[in-house]
């Protein structure tokens, strides 16, 4: 508060300036109501800046003043001076306290302005005007540590005028329901199906797929591959995630000690993510579940369904046709990898029909609302991944016996 009797070297020279000023021009003089109304909406920070004083105002709050005090300054200076200081919406009696923000979403930026008054509820429906993206999916690195709750009004929170943040959510329109269906291949029935080690790797066709899909097949670097690194392929749908929870909230999706089990692989592995889902579903999933941005690890590149091709093998003799991931399309991009330093971690074996031996079959994470509160799978798998990781040749592994391994855990 500033009192009537402060005599500041600041105020004192304000008064002193603007009345010697005064004497060549004085400035339009201000009504009892209109030092009022400058009182009752101006907040100690403001008057601080407007009156250069640090002296007797109570910063402790950032309610209005009352205007005790303002008497002896505001009728010294022109109304002009005023205005250069002060929002005109402020002194014609409109209280309202407006930022500008700016939300970084899906390659683009987005500018706003929003009141203080709202609360991140009302803040959440504005940005979904802006991007058709539900409240419920929104993601916004806004503040630090945890998020708060949608009852909290901004005003409370320390956000900065022209702030940007990062925002994560996918448009109601491109919201994945579930993970597309090809029309040879049951996604949700694997059946336990193994095809011999070399059974059918080797056939005219098959190879003659191979062939065909390597030529057409290019994979984007997204993070350095690291000299001396083994690789690891990690399949997504059911592996990582639940994708069948994805309109849930993120803790039912991922699957128990995700980003702890890939910052563990990530010391000795590259990582790659291979899913059998589009690529513009593909790009949704691990965006929305951070798998790219997280500090912990890096993930190498990332590979989709036009990267797989159908085979025909055998199940229960007779003639089956299915898609597979041939590690072969990253071998023969990459040759510093081989079936010496590499596995492959599906929950589908049929995926690993052309490299057999580099595969290792998980258990589906499905119903994450209630499997993740006993899944410890990739808490055991990362025991496993870290000890191997030692061994010189993968080939000499048998990577059937890991769950025999698991039960030795101490995790």
């Amino acid at each position: 508060m500033i009192s009537n009797s402060d005599t500041s070297p600041n105020a004192t020279a304000l008064v002193h300036n603007s009345a010697s000023k005064s004497e060549a021009q004085s400035p339009a003089p201000f009504e009892e109501s209109t030092v009022t109304t400058i009182a009752t909406t101006m907040s100690p920070d403001q008057v601080k800046r407007f009156f250069n004083t640090d002296q007797s105002v109570d910063d402790s709050s950032d309610q209005p003043l009352s205007h005790t005090g303002l008497e002896e300054l505001v009728p010294s200076i022109s109304k002009e001076s005023v205005f250069s200081a002060l929002d005109a919406d402020e002194l014609n009696g409109n209280n309202k306290r407006v930022i500008s923000l700016t939300a970084q979403w899906n390659g683009k930026k987005l500018p706003f302005e929003v009141d203080l008054d709202y609360t991140i509820g009302e803040l959440k429906n504005k940005l979904m005007e802006l991007t058709n993206v539900e409240p419920k999916r929104q993601k916004l690195m806004l503040v630090r540590g945890k998020f708060p709750e949608d009852h909290v009004v901004l005003s409370t929170l320390a956000l900065k005028n022209n702030q940007t943040f990062l925002m994560m959510g996918t448009p109601e329109a491109k919201v994945i329901k579930a993970p597309e269906v090809m029309p040879d291949v049951l996604n949700d029935l694997d059946e336990d199906y193994t095809p011999d080690d070399e059974a059918f790797a080797s056939m005219a066709q098959n190879q003659k797929s191979l062939k065909s899909t390597i030529s057409k097949c290019k994979i984007n670097i997204m993070n350095e591959l690291r000299p001396g690194k083994k690789l690891l392929v990690l399949d997504l749908d059911y592996t990582l995630i639940d994708c069948k929870a994805l309109n849930n909230s993120l803790v039912e999706v991922m699957r128990p000690g995700l980003h702890d089990f890939l910052a563990v692989c990530y010391e000795h592995y590259d990582i790659v993510i291979w899913s059998q889902t589009s690529w513009r579903a593909l790009e949704a999933k691990v965006t929305t579940i951070g798998l790219l941005t997280h500090p912990d690890y890096k993930i190498s590149f990332v590979m989709d369904i036009s990267t797989m091709f159908s085979v025909l093998s055998q199940r229960d003799g007779k003639p089956f046709r299915h898609q597979v991931k041939a590690l072969d399309i990253i071998w023969t991009k990459f040759p510093q990898y081989s079936a010496r330093n590499t596995i492959h971690i599906d929950d589908l074996s049929r995926n690993f029909a052309m490299n057999p031996r580099s595969g290792l079959k998980i258990s589906a994470f499905k119903n994450g609302a209630v499997s993740r509160h006993t899944d410890r799978e990739l808490f055991h798998l990362a025991r496993y991944l870290v000890d191997i990781s030692k061994a010189s040749d993968f080939k000499e592994l048998d990577h059937k016996g890991w769950k025999s391994h698991r039960k030795n855990s101490s995790l």
